[in-house]
């Protein structure tokens, strides 16, 4: 038995040529954008796929590449992929899935479902939405001297680092559930000199683009409000002057103001800490007095763009901050006598933002 289990061992720490071939024949798929044309139900579906050749023992040689093809879905599109090229396609490792502009007015949610079934599928993919010809974006070789899904994955893991922008995971559009998660924001890219940008999100109705935008600093502000820790964020708003400021810590809530089962207001309560970096003022000491005039300025300051960022979700009709769900959660008998479709856009939702500035500076 000792001997049988001795070379059961050696057999273990031996390497051979079976795993050298198995890794030359791997394509890696990193970036898969989607997107139709025109009035075809075809999914034009393209690939950028990064392969290890040269293959051996500690390593090999990386290199791209940019394939497409059509399907009636993701999981045939794939599978014409997979019958056109020599290799094994793996989606183990794709960090990115883009959508085009029409691609996401068509309930691309719905679509998505069956990455699900693909058994090696990482689910912790980013999920955003590109407003531009995306096979002309994925085909490049080199944007800024970085390979395109390189560019683009870490134009996301900056900004969401920063704490900027929403994560927008694949795995939280799959799995967490459908009834009140139909209204979203998803992360936007448009074209930018020889490859492309962050520009703030695009909103989603029911599943669907609207073809509404948020710019960066509206979706600063409302990633704050959906309750982002807001931890070293920079800030830059304007009062009358200029201020520039980096949030230490944020805090959210939410009060729902009901009365005899009518809702009659939402508040949404922002309480930042933060640091003055810049503001504005032509003196090198503040006064307590001051840095409370301050503190009330740049509040209304902020308060006013996040009451325009409701605004822009209200007319829309794009419960981003999943506020039905909140009014469902804790005051059921009073959500169930509502529509929310139609009282969303209708209900008094104020922000409410209070600021405490931390560093004093020089007092006087």
């Amino acid at each position: 038995m000792k001997k049988i289990i001795a070379m059961l061992l050696v057999c273990l720490l031996l390497t051979g040529c079976w795993d050298r071939i198995q890794l030359k024949s791997l394509l890696f798929v990193d970036v898969v954008g989607i997107d139709t044309k025109g009035d075809d139900k075809q999914l034009n579906v393209s690939y950028v796929i990064s392969s290890l050749r040269n293959a051996q023992q500690g390593g090999g040689t990386s290199s791209n590449l940019f394939i497409q093809s059509s399907g009636i879905n993701l999981y045939d599109a794939t599978a014409k992929t997979n019958k056109a090229i020599p290799g094994i396609l793996s989606v183990l490792e794709t960090r990115l899935y883009l959508i085009g502009t029409q691609f996401a007015k068509d309930e691309p949610l719905k679509h998505l479902n069956i990455v699900g079934q693909f058994t090696t599928n990482p689910l912790y993919a980013y999920l955003a939405m590109y407003d531009g010809d995306l096979s002309q974006l994925l085909a490049k070789k080199k944007i800024n001297d970085q390979t395109v899904s390189d560019f683009l994955v870490s134009l996301l893991d900056n900004e969401k680092q920063k704490g900027r922008i929403p994560s927008n995971k694949l795995l939280y559009y799959l799995l967490g559930g459908s009834k009140f998660i139909n209204d979203f924001a998803l992360n936007r890219f448009e074209p930018f000199g020889n490859g492309a940008r962050l520009a703030g999100t695009a909103l989603f109705k029911e599943g669907k683009y609207t073809g509404v935008n948020l710019n960066e600093d509206d979706t600063q502000l409302l990633h704050l409000m959906d309750g982002a820790a807001g931890n070293g964020q920079l800030i830059i708003g304007k009062y009358g002057t200029s201020y520039s400021v980096l949030i230490q810590d944020a805090k959210r809530k939410f009060h729902i103001h009901h009365t005899n089962g009518k809702l009659n207001e939402i508040e949404i309560s922002l309480e930042f800490r933060l640091e003055l970096v810049e503001d504005g003022l032509e003196v090198k000491k503040h006064t307590n007095q001051m840095l409370t005039e301050l503190e009330k300025d740049i509040a209304a300051d902020l308060t006013l763009s996040a009451t325009s960022v409701i605004e822009t979700l209200q007319k829309t009709n794009c419960d981003m901050l999943q506020l039905g769900h909140r009014v469902a959660a804790y005051h059921p008998k009073l959500y169930k006598g509502l529509n929310w479709r139609e009282t969303y856009p209708k209900v008094s939702i104020k922000p409410n933002v209070k600021i405490e500035i931390l560093n004093s500076g020089i007092l006087d």
